[in-house]
């Protein structure tokens, strides 16, 4: 093992040092606190065998150093050498301050060999526990790059189903998860929120999928009935997305539901208001008009930029969130670059 030495002892250092490199231990010593702390933090150690009261830094405050200083570092055991071995002295060591054990001096070899082996016995399991540990972590970061992967793709065949009937879906599904990601970045949300999000808006009219193709095609005005029957898809793509314990799937179903509800109330399938609304559909009401008015539809040309601003201004507050309004305004330049990527 790497052992390191803290003893102000000239004696004592050498008689240690002299034993442990009998028992084929690598030793680093040091003459105080202060310089054993130095050598700890930069070079692999396994063991300290330290003695309590030295110039500097005494060993208490080494071992309470190396406990809340080397959190980086592997697990190290540590040894209290110490000529106080009263009861109240050793319960301090180990309970208070993180010792993981005590020798009193004068030492005798073959009791320190002893607890030497202990504790070699102790790191090597701690150490074989802390790579196992990071062994799980990385077959759960890929098991979830896998989950997500799944989901990814069963999106995009989703989505290819519906492309099949709406020539102006393949883009706008693709622009309406990219807006909503952004918006939801600039709106603080943690990563997981953003890439469930990003995943989750392009399903929103999923449920075009149970519209007729007379209607989902016309190229003219649709009549009250055929828009009631236009207004059904938010149902339809509840329905397609709902009782899922997948957190991604559970804000698509939101999404899907509600994402032409108006912020003032009016909008379907359930005349919800403000924050009754899921804040994902929010988001995706607002990036699915601007996409509608800036892009070009079976029924009508794009519409300049300035124009789509001005018409949507004037629904702040009532149809869209004012919040998310005003950081959809400032996102502007990157929006007009997310389309130009995905046309």
């Amino acid at each position: 093992m790497n052992i390191l030495i803290a003893e102000d002892d000239a004696i004592t250092l050498r008689r240690l040092q002299h034993f442990l490199e009998k028992w084929d231990h690598h030793v680093i010593t040091a003459v105080n606190g202060a310089d054993a702390l130095e050598k700890f933090l930069d070079q692999d150690v396994e063991l300290v065998i330290t003695d309590w009261m030295m110039p500097e830094m005494d060993g208490m405050e080494l071992v309470r150093r190396i406990r809340s200083g080397g959190k980086d570092k592997p697990y190290v055991y540590t040894i209290l050498l110490t000529s106080r071995g009263e009861k109240e002295d050793v319960v301090k060591g180990l309970s208070e301050v993180g010792v993981d054990d005590y020798v009193v001096k004068p030492f005798e070899p073959d009791e320190l060999r002893a607890r030497l082996s202990v504790g070699e016995r102790t790191v090597r399991l701690e150490r074989t526990l802390r790579e196992y540990g990071k062994g799980l972590e990385k077959i759960v970061r890929m098991q979830t790059r896998l989950i997500r992967k799944t989901q990814e793709e069963t999106i995009l065949r989703l989505l290819t189903a519906l492309e099949s009937r709406d020539e102006e879906t393949g883009g706008h599904v693709r622009r309406i998860g990219l807006f909503s990601a952004h918006l939801a970045n600039e709106a603080g949300w943690t990563r997981e929120e953003v890439e469930d999000i990003r995943l989750a808006a392009p399903m929103h009219d999923i449920g075009k999928i149970g519209v007729p193709d007379a209607i989902l095609q016309k190229e003219g005005p649709l009549t009250a009935d055929e828009f009631e029957v236009i207004k059904s898809h938010t149902n339809i793509g509840g329905q397609i997305l709902g009782d899922s314990e997948f957190p991604m799937l559970q804000m698509a179903h939101e999404i899907a539901l509600y994402h032409h509800e108006r912020w003032n109330g009016g909008g379907y399938p359930e005349d919800r208001s403000g924050e009754d609304i899921p804040i994902a559909a929010r988001i995706v009401a607002l990036v699915d008009v601007y996409d509608a008015l800036s892009q070009d539809r079976v029924y009508r040309k794009a519409c300049p930029l300035e124009e789509v601003l001005e018409n949507m201004r004037k629904s702040r507050g009532s149809h869209f969130d004012p919040e998310y309004f005003d950081l959809f305004l400032d996102s502007i330049p990157d929006f007009r670059r997310i389309a130009a990527e995905n046309p």
